[in-house]
């Protein structure tokens, strides 16, 4: 009758047990109820058989105990304390062996509790936490251990040493699972903070964004702005120039029209003439609208438009503008236009822009020259060349050159070597902002012999906006 209860009430445990372990969701719990199920047929059998009490197959359920016992128990530390691969097999093995003795070495109890101070002296120094809670460690773990190991050898009661020791096993299971807990409360507490502040900072950053978009449009717009001042400020330094280019059309004009007027009034009137000087009169006008219209669109407001440019075709442009005004400095152009240049993908005035103040800076550099050596011949070479799918322009002049020192700053806004009244600062600054907008390079090469620009073009590259809106 007794041992029938005995196994329906084992029967009972283990099969609780097993319930548990299927149902319960959360990890952990699963992985200690499974170390729990071979501590069941380790411990019961012992337990039932200080009662004299025998549990069928008591043997073989013992041995099946120690055989998945350390499996089990690895299995849970290495998850609630992940050891490094190299020694995880050694560590786990070393904290259950013990246990295992406890039950596997009756007639030496004594060493098996030297052995579990040694284990919890281990535990103790492998928490690393506040003096305070490794006093409490120490007072639940090892005192008890060693009243236990000096009351054994006084009384010599296998019964309650077990129990005591599986008492004490207990404890140290809730101790540590209590550590455990929390240290995760705080990694929760400190996890939840982090994602407040988290949340913080992207408020921040959206903020940020949102100010940075708007000084991108207000930059934008500073820049189409100083664009505009910089034409401007060349307009205003080719005026005599555009006056002299129209005062010549106008003035065939008129010459023209005289003529045809005296023609009429002395009654010798030659009609074939009058239809020549009439077409020389259209051409001259055309000549004048084109410089006009030239004028007007080089004046627009306006920021990049880029499209495939003529690099040869802008480089002419630009001398057209400024022609007469490089006639009267008596500085030489030569022009090495190679034909075979492909057609760049570029904003066709910004690139006019651009030519103009790299040459209207070097006429300045000439000009400074002769006045300081007297007879001077200065002389400004442009040439463009295509070799190694490369498009390369070069401005070369033999003017007084840019001292080293001054070369890092000559890209920088409104810095500037000329005489006050006579440099805005801003010509430079805005040619290396359109060579950029380009996704050219540019270099210098300059002594006292003169200066050498450098300016490598990519061939038919979209510029990244024209990509993105694309």
């Amino acid at each position: 009758m007794i041992n029938s209860l005995i196994e329906i009430i084992f029967i009972l445990i283990l099969f609780i047990a097993i319930q548990l372990f299927v149902f319960i969701r959360n990890r952990k719990a699963k992985l200690l109820i499974l170390n729990l199920i071979p501590s069941l047929l380790i411990i019961l059998p012992m337990l039932f058989s200080i009662k004299d009490a025998v549990l069928p197959f008591s043997e073989y359920m013992q041995n099946a105990g120690f055989l998945l016992y350390p499996f089990t128990f690895i299995t849970v530390i290495s998850d609630f304390f992940p050891l490094d691969k190299k020694n995880h097999l050694f560590r786990s093995l070393v904290i259950s062996l013990p246990f295992m003795f406890l039950f596997l070495v009756y007639n030496y109890l004594s060493i098996i509790l030297l052995m579990y101070i040694l284990l919890f002296t281990f535990i103790f120094i492998a928490i690393d936490d506040r003096i305070l809670n490794k006093l409490e460690i120490l007072f639940i773990m090892i005192i008890p251990s060693i009243l236990l190991l000096i009351y054994y050898n006084l009384t010599h009661n296998k019964t309650l040493i077990i129990v005591s020791l599986l008492l004490l096993s207990i404890m140290v299971t809730l101790f540590v699972l209590y550590e455990y807990s929390r240290r995760l409360h705080f990694l929760n507490l400190r996890l939840l903070s982090i994602n407040n502040m988290n949340k913080r900072l992207n408020q921040v950053i959206t903020r940020l964004r949102q100010s940075n978009n708007t000084l991108k449009k207000i930059i934008s717009q500073k820049d189409i702005e100083l664009l505009q001042i910089a034409r401007h400020a060349s307009l205003a330094e080719v005026t005599t120039g555009i006056a002299h280019e129209l005062a010549q059309p106008l003035t065939g004009i008129k010459c023209l029209s005289q003529n045809m007027i005296d023609d009429i009034n002395y009654d010798d009137f030659d009609h074939m003439q009058a239809v020549s000087d009439l077409i020389k009169i259209s051409s001259l006008v055309d000549r004048s609208s084109s410089i006009i219209d030239h004028i007007r669109t080089f004046s627009r407001k306006r920021g990049f438009s880029f499209q495939e440019s003529d690099l040869n075709a802008c480089i002419l442009n630009a001398i057209e503008l400024i022609s007469n005004q490089m006639k009267n400095s008596g500085i030489d152009l030569i022009f090495v236009l190679d034909d075979s240049v492909p057609r760049i993908y570029g904003d066709n005035l910004s690139l006019e822009q651009l030519f103009i103040n790299l040459i209207l800076n070097s006429k300045d550099a000439i000009v400074s020259k002769m006045a300081s050596t007297g007879n001077f011949n200065g002389v400004i070479k442009i040439t463009t060349t295509f070799n190694d799918g490369i498009v390369k322009l070069i401005i070369e002049d033999n003017g007084s050159g840019i001292p080293e020192d001054i070369i890092p700053k000559i890209w920088t806004p409104f810095f500037t070597t000329k005489q006050k009244g006579k440099g805005t600062g801003i010509g430079l600054s805005l040619s290396h902002r359109i060579i950029k907008e380009h996704n050219a390079d540019v270099s210098i090469n300059s002594s006292g012999e003169g200066t050498v620009f450098t300016i490598i073009f990519p061939v038919n590259h979209p510029h990244p906006e024209e990509l993105s809106q694309s």
